[in-house]
């Protein structure tokens, strides 16, 4: 039997520099202590992961306010694994999932809990802000939906609903009712989910694939702007390379959710399709490079256009 409550979820991997941060932030949580728990999810680091997070003065802190806090193990690599251990290592009714790098705002858990008094509310989206350690250049300023910020939904609600519609709902700072996660996801055969991270490799998905599948199971999916997390970014994320590889990751996995459950398949008219505007794109690059950032411009259009060119990951498509 699960208690009432949430249990917050932070999966990490090597975050022995940046766990820290959500734990602060939840020690300054203006919620009761009893009605909330921590699981920090190591998976497979090795930087010491485990042992930073026992010496937290955070963790001293909560424990010394009576909240419980646990680090649990996943070996196997990936962050589908690590969500799926967090939420069957949670001992309460709701379980919300915090990035290694996430700062939540005091009223978090308050807020968050309000949502799940309706009964037909399986998952509740967080708004999601950068914090950025140095300004992004202008390139990836437009484009900082890929490092899983939202903010600009905007200050309303949004109901999405139930049924098998896909929504955005993002896993840092994501709130799901445990029963009907249990219920609607596969779980026991993760093979059938979407991996996610896993180490260099940026697929994406697995996040909006977890409400999807909620959806359709009958749960209403909700945006809360009153959930406010701070997104801790890095110039690392700014590097080419990476935020190329990013580009490509996502495109191609959202169009792999779209062939899996809304039967978009890429035909032979499709494709050629694809291909044309990838044409197109670079025919057009000077015009692109007159925007700032030029080169990045260019190179980031391109890389858009590529993915969609090459379409689903053809080892995932398929529906489960």
């Amino acid at each position: 039997m699960s208690q009432p409550g949430v249990t917050l979820v932070i999966p990490t991997y090597n975050g022995a520099r940046r766990v820290e941060a959500p734990l602060r932030a939840l020690l300054e949580q203006t919620a009761a202590s009893d009605c909330f728990d921590v699981v920090v999810v190591d998976n497979n680091s090795t930087d010491d992961t485990a042992r930073v997070v026992e010496q937290s003065a955070s963790v001293a802190g909560l424990r010394r306010r009576g909240v419980e806090v646990r680090v649990v193990n996943e070996a196997r690599q990936g962050l589908l694994f690590a969500r799926l251990c967090g939420i069957l290592s949670a001992r309460r009714d709701i379980t919300c999932f915090l990035d290694d790098d996430n700062v939540p705002e005091p009223n978090f858990i308050v807020d968050g809990l309000a949502h799940f008094a309706d009964a037909s509310v399986g998952a509740v989206v967080s708004r999601l802000y950068p914090r950025y350690e140095t300004p992004p250049p202008p390139s990836i300023s437009r484009r900082e939906h890929l490092l899983a910020i939202n903010h600009r939904m905007g200050d309303a609600v949004i109901d999405f609903g139930a049924g098998a519609t896909i929504a955005p709902t993002i896993g840092a700072g994501l709130w799901l009712r445990r029963a009907a996660f249990l219920e609607a996801v596969p779980w026991q055969t993760p093979e059938r989910l979407m991996p996610d991270r896993l180490g260099n490799r940026l697929l994406s998905g697995g996040d909006i694939e977890l409400g999807f599948l909620l959806g359709k199971a009958g749960h209403r999916r909700i945006y809360s702007p009153a959930l406010k997390v701070w997104h801790l970014i890095p110039p690392s994320r700014f590097e080419t390379r990476y935020f190329l590889r990013l580009i490509v990751g996502v495109v191609r996995s959202e169009k792999t959710l779209e062939a899996r459950y809304l039967g978009r398949r890429m035909g032979a008219v499709s494709r050629m399709k694809n291909w044309a505007r990838l044409v197109g794109a670079g025919l057009a690059s000077p015009a692109l490079a007159l925007r700032g950032d030029p080169v990045r411009e260019v190179l980031f259009v391109l890389a858009s256009r590529w993915a969609q060119a090459l379409g689903p990951y053809s080892h995932l498509h398929q529906s489960r």
